[in-house]
């Protein structure tokens, strides 16, 4: 219209970004906050135990729910989520994830009985991290092929990042300023990190104007899909892919890995005191698994795309279970702190890995719904092994057995990924 200027289209940030570096970095960077968002609120929980059970009046084991139910929620809602994105793509799934997130924190903070906080914390939250974490940790295949490894270590080092900070800032906050603006100081914090890993994001590459050859060269890129594979048969649905064999194996091997892992998290505080190593010992046994879990997630994942992920995958889960048994069977404070060590290296070696494996063995096709459903496998794990290693220790007055039963059990899980991997 005559007199009136013209609009000038905003220059898109993020294409400014792609022209220095390839867009796939930033996108890890992205995800690695989203992940610290996630995983460092979810194991700040543990710190407002007391001050729940004094504000509401509950039992440890009625408040243990809130908590159960957030992580098994993750993992579920994954699934929806997944789907989601291959409908609707990550960003959109992101923003609306990180709204949900947000919000179930805020409403946990001004809460006024344990069933508000429940939901706040326990269902909504949890939907909004389930979300996230699908989007954080399936998008990384689909960007990576050469340095698929490494690239997905750095976004899933959040993890340990977030169990690390978030709790010790939590302890902090807590005695300063109390639990309610504690909550929502670590509301603020989520908004912040899932903010900037929304506004970062992008579905394709062509949407920042990346070019994908730099990971896949003259090859196909994932964002390039197809419903026939380069032999010339048609692609498996993904509820093929789901019910085949190879797919059930990789799941019981998650199972198998994860249930370890739940136990530490949950009982090495009560284990190391009831040896007579100490509490303290304990606690910090959990907080070195966090530590060398994100050290491990650095660097394994580089070496894995150099010697072989699946072969790394393996290997990273042999060394989880070795070190489990190593736990059970401590004798001494110094033989107890290493092989927690080693475990967090085996823990973090696995964790950088869970969604290159899924990509390289059953592709990229629905990556994001095979990733969630194959995540089912910690929902799995996280409900049923810290309970039953609680009745254990209810029934026979000791832990070790449950150490060592789950540390054999990964050695059985690393056996299940090697019999997936040359299942056709």
């Amino acid at each position: 219209m005559e007199g009136v200027p013209e609009l000038e289209m905003v220059p898109d940030p993020r294409r400014a970004l792609a022209e220095r570096v390839y867009y796939g970095w930033i996108i890890v960077v992205a995800c690695l906050l989203a992940t610290t968002a996630v995983y460092g609120t979810s194991y700040a929980f543990g710190v407002f135990y007391d001050v729940f059970i004094a504000e509401f009046h509950v039992s440890r084991s009625l408040l243990a729910g809130v908590f159960g139910m957030q992580t098994a929620l993750i993992y579920v809602v994954g699934v929806g989520a997944g789907r989601s994105v291959d409908r609707y793509g990550q960003r959109k799934t992101a923003a609306v994830s990180s709204v949900l997130f947000v919000v179930g924190l805020i409403w946990a903070a001004i809460s006024r009985s344990y069933l508000e906080l429940f939901i706040a914390f326990g269902l909504l939250s949890a939907v909004g991290m389930g979300g996230l974490f699908v989007v954080s940790f399936a998008t990384i295949p689909l960007w990576f092929e050469a340095r698929r490894g490494a690239a997905s270590g750095i976004a899933s080092a959040g993890l340990g990042i977030g169990m690390v900070v978030f709790p010790l800032g939590t302890n902090v906050l807590i005695s300063s300023v109390g639990w309610r603006r504690s909550m929502l100081g670590i509301a603020l914090a989520a908004a912040v990190l899932c903010f900037t890993f929304t506004v970062l994001f992008a579905d394709r590459p062509d949407e920042v104007g990346a070019d994908p050859t730099v990971e896949f060269g003259d090859g196909r890129s994932p964002f390039e899909t197809s419903e026939i594979r380069t032999d010339g048969q048609a692609q498996p649905t993904s509820l093929e892919t789901i019910t085949s064999a190879r797919f059930l194996f990789v799941f019981l091997s998650w199972v198998l890995l994860s249930a370890p892992v739940y136990i530490v998290i949950s009982h090495i505080v009560s284990y190391a005191t009831i040896i007579g190593i100490g509490r303290s010992e304990g606690v910090l046994a959990l907080t070195t698994v966090g530590v060398m879990a994100t050290v491990a997630r650095f660097g394994v994942g580089s070496l894995a795309d150099r010697v072989g992920r699946i072969r790394t995958f393996i290997a990273s889960t042999v060394v989880l279970g070795a070190a489990m048994i190593g736990v059970a069977l401590a004798p001494t404070v110094t033989v107890f702190i290493g092989t927690i060590v080693v475990f967090g290296v085996g823990y973090g070696g696995c964790g950088s890995l869970f969604s290159p494996l899924v990509a390289d063995l059953f592709g990229h096709d629905d990556l994001n719904t095979l990733f969630a459903v194959m995540s089912l496998a910690f929902a799995v794990a996280g409900l049923t092994a810290p309970p039953l290693a609680g009745l254990w220790f209810e029934v026979s007055g000791s832990y070790t057995w449950a150490f060592l039963i789950t540390g054999l059990g990964a050695f059985v899980g690393a056996g299940c990924v090697a019999i997936a991997s040359r299942l056709s």
